[in-house]
């Protein structure tokens, strides 16, 4: 074990590690098969699997499927070694295989599924989504009934939560089985949570940490050393899975087992220190998402005021004293000889620690310029919508936010083009002809018995339900991007190239609305000299009525 240094023994995070795929092998095991088990944490997805081999029937097919990397043969390969399984299963581990050089993974299957009969033990098959929509279009004819199975599974793929079954072909799919979830006190990722820990834990038992600490008395590698330390925090721990979950909502970036362990090792291993090697480095898939919230990349009076005084080295007695704090942590800043970009090495580090207490706590002067404040609210408006039962409180709070929130910000985008609209809030833009501006009233309203009586919460969104003028709308999903643009625009925000995405589902909204609007029998018609037209239908008669303003 002492010949083993921390940077080895984290390198069967890396995905380049032979350690990253697990496969059938019968080599003698060795101190990096125990790091790697020392990892393992029990997917919700492997409990239920489980539980539904232990009833499986003889004839009857399991597929495991999802994306390269969410860990489907580690799971596979785990039940082929379980005793209760081994003698009564047959398996296939990765469907992206075939049986020869000469074959494909398509030839594979039929082969597999030709051999499969209705008194052969239950076939469990690991298989990427792909794959499976790969077979449904190209599988032999004799195979119509698997085939079949899988269009309705792939064509009922969004609809709920963990299996589905279709006579007697299973899918488990671990998109069905979210690493992420919102949480009401912002414990975003339990799993997440139980892998560092697993990693980090100062256990006798944890060999990592073990390891770690032979490196500290021999004082090499001071810098990995360094970042596990980082790691161990249990703040620091809870604001990575936070941006993680950013990204997944933001970015729409899956997050797999594989890319997961890689991204540790960067954030160890990597070339600077950990809050560094967080923004920069593009060979992994999340940091290079997670980079374009670099902390210092903000711009406030009170962080160019420090980086100002830190790049001058002007005295700051209460930064000294900080940073002398850092030294047992192995962390050090030069104050004597400040090298370009270290300041903001200093506001990253400052960010990674707002969760966390340390000496006289200068790094928290700054935490309020950093706060997840919106995606908080967002995590608690999503409860709302999934939890709504009609309490006073939840009414009051939902009225709230859809009212001051939601059709505040909806109003605002819809009548941006009718500046004198402003403060109309019950009217409704529609358009311009020849100079003349075109609104009608529009009455648009909560509708929250719906959101009691529908599913309205989904991993990453939730659905809100409106009125228009008494009708109800179909549901309309609100995404992070979404609820962040419209809190930009109640905050006087004018859409640019980059908001793209949200935009175009703002405009559906604007679009439904204004389709209901146009139905009105009433029109309002300014002339740009704060004139206002106002016309009514009455039976076959239109009256028009001025001047207003």
């Amino acid at each position: 074990m002492s010949a083993i240094t921390l940077r080895k023994a984290l390198g069967v995070l890396a995905k380049s590690s032979s350690f990253s795929v697990t496969t059938v092998t019968h080599r003698q095991r060795d101190v990096f098969d125990q790091l790697k088990e020392q990892l393992f944490v029990e997917q919700d997805i492997e409990t239920e699997l489980q539980r539904y081999l232990d009833v499986a029937k003889p004839g009857e097919i399991i597929f495991l499927c999802g994306s390269s990397g969410d860990g489907k043969s580690e799971i596979l390969t785990r039940c082929q070694s379980e005793p209760r399984y081994q003698r009564c299963f047959n398996f296939h581990l990765d469907a992206t295989h075939s049986f020869n050089p000469q074959q494909s993974a398509i030839d594979a299957l039929n082969e597999l599924f030709s051999k499969h009969h209705s008194d052969s033990y239950p076939l469990l098959v690991g298989i990427n989504t792909g794959m499976l929509a790969n077979f449904a279009r190209e599988g032999d004819a004799c195979h119509r009934q698997i085939r079949n199975a899988i269009d309705l599974y792939l064509s009922n793929q969004s609809k709920g939560n963990g299996p589905y079954h279709d006579q007697n072909i299973s899918f488990f799919d671990f998109e069905h089985y979210p690493k992420f979830k919102f949480d009401e006190y912002n414990q975003y990722s339990p799993f997440i949570k139980k892998l560092l820990c697993n990693l980090t834990s100062n256990d006798e038992s944890n060999l990592f940490y073990i390891i770690l600490k032979n490196e500290e008395l021999k004082c090499v590698d001071d810098r990995i050393v360094a970042n596990f330390k980082i790691l161990c925090m249990s703040g620091v721990q809870d604001l990575l899975i936070t941006q993680l979950f950013k990204i997944r909502l933001v970015k729409d970036q899956f997050v797999t087992t594989r890319t997961l362990l890689d991204f540790l090792h960067h954030l160890l291993t990597g070339p600077g220190y950990l809050f560094d090697n967080l923004f920069t480095g593009n060979e992994n898939d999340l940091i290079s998402k997670i980079s374009e919230f670099d902390p210092a990349r903000l711009h406030s009076y009170e962080l160019d005021q420090l980086i100002l005084r830190y790049e001058l080295g002007l005295t700051d007695n209460e930064l000294d004293e900080f940073l002398e704090i850092l030294e047992p942590l192995q962390i050090k800043f030069n104050r004597q000889c400040t090298t370009p970009g270290e300041a903001a090495s200093l506001i990253r580090l400052f960010w990674l620690l707002q969760y966390e207490s340390l000496g006289n706590d200068y790094h928290r002067k700054f935490s309020d310029l950093f706060n997840e404040s919106l995606f908080e609210h967002y995590s608690e408006i999503w409860h709302l919508h999934k939890n709504y039962t009609g309490d006073a409180e939840q009414r009051r709070i939902l009225n709230r936010f859809y009212a001051f929130e939601l059709i505040s910000g909806i109003q605002r985008y819809a009548n941006r083009k009718a500046p004198e609209l402003t403060m109309q809030r019950e009217e409704f833009f529609l358009g311009e002809y020849g100079g003349v501006k075109i609104t009608a009233p529009v009455e648009l309203i909560p509708d929250l018995d719906s959101v009691r009586n529908k599913l309205t919460a989904h991993p990453t969104g939730f659905d809100v339900y409106l009125k228009v003028c008494g009708k109800s709308l179909h549901p309309i999903r609100i995404g992070f991007n979404l609820f962040e643009l419209l809190n930009k625009l109640n905050n006087g925000y004018r859409p640019n190239k980059y908001d793209k995405n949200a935009i175009v589902l703002l405009d559906e909204i604007v679009e439904l609305i204004s389709e209901q609007a146009k139905s009105s029998k009433e029109l309002k018609f300014y002339d740009g000299r704060y004139n206002v037209y106002r016309a009514k239908a009455y039976d076959d008669m239109i009256t028009i009525s001025g001047m207003e303003g």
